[in-house]
């Protein structure tokens, strides 16, 4: 089955080369939807494809994402970010999972921040990990993410930070099936200025979901962007919103 890779891009002059790099073998279709980028990013993706596009930035990633698989003609939608990678070994599992089952809708993956910090929540040490991309790291969290799906008009991403595709597929009963395959995150490489930029940039727009979204899951990823901020206060009075809607998450403490 063909597949159609889609990313949104800006600024990411850097590292766009290695991710299409990577993954360029397996990819039918490349499609970047920049957002605005000032240094040498579209030129860079002109290298791989003609499909590179403009898409003006509305503070809303499911809207960037959106815009960006409309586009796509082939049969999968791989969806990653230019600081990310997939193991060649595990590249061609890839190809092989679009043709397994006529009723999986969506692939969910296993995406590895790594990082030299230690996290507090679904953490893993690089020790003795057979995975070459986490050596140069102390370690990384994880969480499980969906990023390869058929290509459906009713499958699109949904909220404006920390988008999914997952809604959409069980809304049209589709079965998403959990993968065991990683995908790399070096966000580590961007430097700390930037991580920290980035997480003011994210409690602004959690903020804002929690607003449209009231539920107990969003308030506690704007927990998690305060805590990296050294904002414990402010997490606290958020924490509690959480575990008030749903006593879960007085577990994840």
């Amino acid at each position: 089955m063909s597949i159609s890779l889609c990313i949104i891009t800006k600024n990411e002059e850097k590292r766009l080369e290695n991710c299409l790099n990577n993954v360029k073998n397996i990819a039918d279709e490349i499609i970047i939807a920049d957002t605005g980028s000032e240094d040498r990013t579209k030129e860079i993706a002109k290298k791989f494809t003609d499909k590179v596009y403009d898409f003006e930035w509305k503070d809303d990633f499911s809207e960037a994402r959106n815009f960006s698989i409309k586009k796509a003609t082939k049969e999968w939608i791989l969806v990653l970010d230019p600081d990310e990678t997939i193991s060649n070994k595990d590249l061609m599992k890839i190809k092989k999972l679009t043709k397994e089952d006529k009723e999986i809708m969506g692939y969910s993956f296993i995406q590895r921040t790594y990082s030299n910090t230690r996290g507090k929540l679904k953490w893993n040490y690089s020790k003795n990990d057979f995975y070459n991309e986490s050596k140069p790291f102390l370690g990384w969290t994880y969480k499980g993410i969906t990023r390869l799906f058929r290509n459906d008009k009713r499958i699109r991403f949904i909220y404006p930070i920390h988008e999914t595709v997952i809604e959409s597929i069980k809304n049209i009963n589709g079965k998403i099936k959990q993968t065991n395959m990683p995908i790399h995150h070096f966000e580590i490489l961007k430097g700390k200025n930037f991580i920290d930029k980035k997480s003011k940039y994210y409690i602004k727009l959690l903020k804002n979901k929690t607003k449209l979204y009231p539920k107990a899951k969003f308030y506690f990823e704007l927990v998690l962007e305060l805590k990296n901020l050294n904002k414990h206060k402010e997490a606290k009075k958020y924490f509690n919103k959480s575990i008030e809607l749903n006593p879960y998450y007085k577990k994840l403490t």
